[in-house]
């Protein structure tokens, strides 16, 4: 692996512009620095570096789409192949669990006093949920998420699937994250066993991070048929009907769609 993510690093041209960064980031990573890093070798700073900006590298090296984002800005792709930046942040990740390295210690969790004696609850611990609470503790805040689930992680475990993304990685990204001293109550459900108006009560402010499963309609006839169903509820739930002697038609070709598609080509589905 490690002559592989060599010949990586060594293809970036370190571009003082920084288009990957600026341009192509949603979370402006300092792409061409955690890269320098990565080739001096020095991966503790590397993780430090993204850790500024994200506290989700393992993740969004496996499934962010790079190429509409940091890659398909790349300087390198204009005449040729864009940098592997993806596959270098997941590398990154994979030497902090290799080597040890802490997320609360690159943040400075321990040595901050910065205790502002402000409460935020946080409803969802999905990757925006998981993001914000890590990022409010990093400024000394008291954080308390709220999940549905008896686990975190959100669409990180139940929508896409594990060919793509490991658990592990996001188990392992989730107990860094309460590494930050981040409190969690599971099996809380707003609307059921969770009042917004109590929470607003006992806190400064309320984060909503439910996420957005609930497929578009398309406003065609026939899509509320039996048989029918949304990407996100159908990976979500799992409610798979006996795909055995049929075809399937999947309408998209995002993610969503693609997972969906694999996924029941996996069940020994023919796919369509």
């Amino acid at each position: 692996m490690i002559e592989e993510i060599e010949e990586k690093v060594n293809y970036c041209l370190n571009c003082k512009i920084k288009p990957c960064s600026q341009k192509g980031c949603p979370l402006n990573n300092n792409i061409p620095e955690f890269i320098k890093a990565v080739k001096e070798e020095n991966y503790e700073e590397a993780y430090r570096i993204l850790s500024e900006t994200t506290v989700l590298p393992g993740i969004c090296g496996k499934i962010c789409p790079h190429m509409k984002q940091c890659q398909g800005s790349c300087v390198r792709g204009i005449k040729g192949k864009s940098v592997s930046i993806g596959d270098i942040e997941a590398f990154v990740f994979h030497k902090a669990v290799e080597c040890g390295y802490k997320l609360k210690d690159v943040m400075n969790i321990e040595n901050s006093d910065k205790s502002s004696g402000k409460k935020v609850a946080i409803i969802g611990g999905g990757p925006s949920g998981l993001t914000c609470a890590a990022f409010l503790a990093k400024d000394g805040i008291d954080v308390t998420v709220y999940e549905k689930y008896d686990y975190l992680g959100g669409l990180l475990v139940h929508g896409i699937p594990d060919f793509r993304l490991s658990k592990d990685i996001v188990k392992e990204t989730v107990d860094r994250i309460l590494e930050l001293g981040i409190k969690v109550e599971y099996n809380k459900q707003l609307g059921k066993n969770l009042r917004l108006i109590d929470l607003e009560q006992n806190y400064d402010a309320v984060f909503l991070s439910i996420g957005a499963n609930k497929p578009s309609k398309m406003g065609v006839k026939g899509e509320s048929l039996i048989g029918v169903y949304g990407g996100n509820e159908l990976l979500e739930y799992s409610n798979h009907p006996d795909y055995s002697g049929k075809v399937v038609s999947i309408i998209g070709g995002g993610n969503v769609a693609m997972d969906c598609s694999r996924t029941i080509k996996r069940m020994r589905c023919q796919g369509g």
